[in-house]
């Protein structure tokens, strides 16, 4: 299922779980600056690349491939 802004998501690393809100999403490209850094994230049409805002405010790019969807996004 394709994520869209507002989509609720969560992921999973070896020591914890992550949650957050789909802030953007691109086929191709995101770019943006964290503490100074350029960080930049490449998807593809079958993949994109989301702009999350975690619940305790961070930012991080992640694939489609690399979350889960947890509640559909209506408008």
């Amino acid at each position: 299922m394709m994520m869209k802004k507002g989509s609720k998501v969560q992921w999973f690393t070896s020591q914890k779980v992550y949650t957050g809100e789909v802030l953007e999403t691109n086929q191709k490209l995101i770019e943006f600056t964290r503490n100074g850094v350029q960080v930049t994230r490449m998807g593809k049409p079958n993949n994109h690349v989301l702009m999350i805002k975690q619940d305790n405010a961070d930012v991080v790019l992640k694939l489609e491939n690399e979350v889960q969807l947890l509640q559909p996004h209506t408008v």
